[in-house]
């Protein structure tokens, strides 16, 4: 819905702002240019922006990976 998505974008952090409809309806959404690294159990990892090479980020995602532990199983002691 319109409300989760706003909910998630300021959970996030990011900007969004849709533009002007046109004379079709159509509109252009100017927003924050991020890519997020969620893991298996939800939790933000990391986040990239532009200034990010291709290979950083590619280290960055391995690094997240070969560190990985689970979150332990609610209620789990």
């Amino acid at each position: 819905t319109p409300e989760q998505v706003r909910a998630a974008a300021a959970a996030f952090r990011v900007y969004v702002s849709a533009g002007p409809r046109d004379a079709d309806g159509d509109y252009v959404v100017d927003h924050s240019v991020l890519t997020f690294l969620v893991d298996p159990d939800g939790l933000c990892r990391d986040c990239y922006g532009r200034s990010r090479t291709a290979e950083e980020l590619a280290r960055s995602v391995r690094a997240h990976m070969d560190t990985y532990e689970p979150l332990p199983p609610e209620g789990a002691e």
